[in-house]
């Protein structure tokens, strides 16, 4: 299913790739990746066949017929609306890159406040602002007429947090978050 996906995203992109079992596929990621960042030339990360590219000369390198995106935990410190703006500038540009690709945006799953906070991450980075960037998310898919994969469902118990038990740091998933990301 995935030979012919590219799959978009920050450090979270990087696990799924590392973690999950996926062995098909293309991934571009960077650390700290941002929908303010794609394009940004400042932000060449992105090393493909040896030269740094951003995450959108990246994705011009190829031909795909599924974009997954996950982006938005690096831009929780924004108001909404600006990252809801960003992301469907994101969307447009892949669609004008990869014009025959259906696109996925996957909501973000959420964090586990307590271990986030005990390992320094920043205080913005909460469920709060992961739900409003979610609502985002979902209203571009609509927008746009693109796929909204729930992908925040599944790492989400009870108390609306990231289980512990899935998580490193209260941000990043261990291997089994990841497989569960994949399903």
């Amino acid at each position: 299913w995935f030979e012919d996906a590219v799959f978009l995203g920050d450090s979270r992109t990087e696990g799924l790739q590392l973690y999950s079992g996926i062995t098909t596929g293309t991934f571009f990621w960077e650390w700290g990746m941002s929908v303010f960042k794609v394009d940004d030339t400042g932000h060449r990360k992105v090393v493909v066949n040896g030269e740094k590219m951003t995450l959108m000369e990246a994705l011009s390198t190829g031909t795909w017929s599924k974009v997954y995106i996950m982006l938005g935990i690096n831009d929780l410190g924004y108001q909404a609306q600006s990252y809801q703006k960003a992301l469907g500038a994101v969307v447009d540009q892949v669609r004008e890159i990869q014009g025959d690709a259906v696109i996925y945006l996957q909501t973000m799953p959420p964090v586990n406040e307590s271990l986030a906070e005990a390992n320094g991450i920043a205080y913005y980075i909460n469920n709060e602002n992961v739900k409003a960037f979610n609502e985002a998310i979902a209203q571009v898919a609509a927008d746009k007429q693109v796929v909204l994969l729930d992908t925040a469902s599944c790492l989400t118990d009870s108390q609306g947090q990231l289980p512990a038990d899935m998580s490193s740091d209260g941000v990043h998933f261990k291997k089994a978050g990841y497989e569960t990301w994949l399903t």
